[in-house]
């Protein structure tokens, strides 16, 4: 399931020394809010996650698998109604043939909302040792 442009949108990216910053809004009104929960929606970590792939997917980064998340931590709860905007601060931690490390945070100001590490593969080819994080979009 694609969530981009149902379940968020992205608003804006800028670039960063070792990744990228997107900029997120939510549709409180998507019918996965609805289910989670009807009188206090908040956003599945499963969907946080998926949508990290999908904005790594928006940077250019072809046949993308996510191979393991070795370590991920929720801290606080992001409710589309008061975080109008977050921030998905994605960074490459290492590069090694065809597997990536990657480093993600979700915060809105000073509130974290997830930290995480994942290990992507480009089973198609080796990713290059200069590879970097840069939206292929225009926004």
């Amino acid at each position: 399931m694609i969530l981009k442009d149902s379940f968020y949108r992205i608003k804006g990216f800028s670039n960063t020394e070792k990744g990228v910053n997107f900029f997120i809004e939510f549709n409180s009104e998507h019918f996965i809010y609805k289910a989670h929960f009807p009188d206090n929606p908040i956003t599945p970590g499963v969907c946080i996650i998926h949508i990290i792939k999908e904005l790594l997917i928006e940077t250019g980064v072809p046949a993308l698998l996510i191979k393991k998340i070795p370590q991920v931590k929720f801290l606080n709860i992001i409710q589309p109604s008061e975080n109008k905007e977050v921030t998905f601060s994605i960074s490459i931690l290492s590069i090694e043939n065809d597997t990536c490390k990657i480093g993600a945070t979700v915060f809105c100001g000073n509130n974290i909302f997830a930290k995480l590490t994942m290990v992507i593969v480009n089973h198609h080819k080796f990713l290059p040792k200069h590879f970097k994080l840069y939206p292929i979009f225009t926004h």
